[in-house]
């Protein structure tokens, strides 16, 4: 199982800095410095904001992807650490994100870069845990002003709760 962002929602205040820190961190632009119309802000999480609760989507990098399945032109792959999905080859038909269960697939219009001789061109972008970085971080972690995003490991948290079962069971024993 891959990691993935944990969103702790009562501390999400619905900023948006981590939308921002990923579109930075994905284009290296230096986005407050440049005009909105001159790049296309394709961040791969969306925050959503409701009366309950405020809070960034991020993918689950599940181990068997419904994403992955569902796309007919093999742009989702597993990868060793993520699910990646490869912008430059989408051709913007929205399976993935239909078949995604946490709505963490963004459909998204680009003005800019290589719209294949159109206007604009539909692309899929998700979450690869800033897979490409040196960090190995996702930019948003860091960025969050409040702290409410960490990097959830769902093999070290089996672990973790394995241990504690075992030691609670031997704690258990030895009182007998």
């Amino acid at each position: 199982m891959h990691k993935f962002v944990n969103v702790d929602q009562t501390l999400c205040i619905g900023c948006q800095t981590c939308m921002a820190a990923c579109v930075v961190n994905h284009t290296g632009k230096r986005i407050f410095a440049l005009n909105p119309d001159s790049y296309d802000f394709t961040p791969r999480i969306h925050v959503v904001k409701t009366k309950e609760t405020t809070k960034p989507i991020h993918c689950h990098q599940c181990p068997k992807p419904k994403c992955l399945e569902a796309c007919p032109f093999g742009v989702i792959t597993l990868g060793n650490d993520a699910v990646l999905l490869d912008e430059t080859k989408c051709r913007g038909c929205g399976k993935c994100a239909r078949a995604c269960p946490f709505d963490a697939i963004n459909m998204t219009m680009t003005y800019h870069g290589d719209t294949h001789g159109q206007p604009f061109r539909m692309v899929a972008y998700k979450c690869d845990l800033c897979a490409h970085t040196e960090t190995g971080e996702p930019a948003c972690i860091p960025a969050c002003p409040t702290e409410a995003l960490s990097l959830f490991d769902p093999v070290e948290a089996r672990a973790k709760a394995l241990a504690k079962a075992k030691a609670a069971k031997a704690a258990k024993e030895t009182e007998r």
